[in-house]
């Protein structure tokens, strides 16, 4: 029998956000980074752009880094930020609405391979709507470039669970990437592996953790 639900962890990208790598790749291509495809997946990067996304590098050495590769010194830093930001297609404007109606029942957390290119516009009042950042809608934002590792490493989820004190099999842990599921799975939590074009609100529903 499975543990009453408390909390529910969700990614960002694929879940919350919806994703188009192929925007990405051109978008990157288009100021001139070569063989961008090695090194973007919707999952989890390669090279530098894992590295930016694990924090083991920051904004500035992570441009420098691209122009280096790039053979061009003037890229800009908003033309490079646009690259990443041309993975994100927008928010379907229910999600907003369903993750408040989450929050008055359950903890409601954040656990995201990301980088802070995305999230500078994640924090901002462009993220949503009502001009609310992302931070408004989650108890707690978990990124992987702060944490210092990415899913599906398995310290990235033993540093949520320390720092939250959530019970896995108390938590629904949802996330576009079989990977990131398996593990989380292999740790213990409930786990749905989602499709970023499907009603998300009505995967709540017929789990029976949000009524119609």
């Amino acid at each position: 029998m499975s543990k009453k639900i408390k909390n529910i962890l969700f990614d960002f990208g694929g879940v919350i956000v919806s994703l188009n790598k192929q925007n990405a790749l051109d978008r990157f291509t288009e100021i001139g980074f070569p063989n961008i495809e090695k090194y973007l997946n919707e999952f989890r990067q390669e090279g530098i752009f894992l590295e930016y996304e694990e924090g083991k590098i920051g904004p500035e050495e992570f441009y420098k880094e691209f122009r280096r590769l790039a053979g061009n010194e003037n890229i800009s830093s908003e033309d490079i930020d646009s690259g990443w930001l041309a993975f994100l297609t927008g928010i379907p404007e229910y999600k907003f609405q369903l993750l408040k109606d989450l929050r008055k029942k359950y903890n409601v957390y954040l656990l995201s391979n990301t980088n802070p290119s995305v999230m500078k516009w994640a924090y901002s009042k462009d993220f949503s709507p009502e001009g609310l950042p992302i931070d408004a809608f989650f108890d707690k934002c978990y990124l992987s470039f702060q944490i210092g590792c990415a899913k599906p490493d398995p310290e990235i989820y033993h540093y949520i669970l320390k720092d939250s004190g959530m019970d896995p099999a108390e938590t629904l842990f949802l996330d576009d990437g079989k990977a990131n599921v398996e593990m989380g799975a292999e740790l213990g939590f409930q786990v749905y592996q989602a499709d970023q074009n499907e009603d998300l609100r009505k995967v709540f529903v017929d789990k029976g953790l949000l009524e119609k």
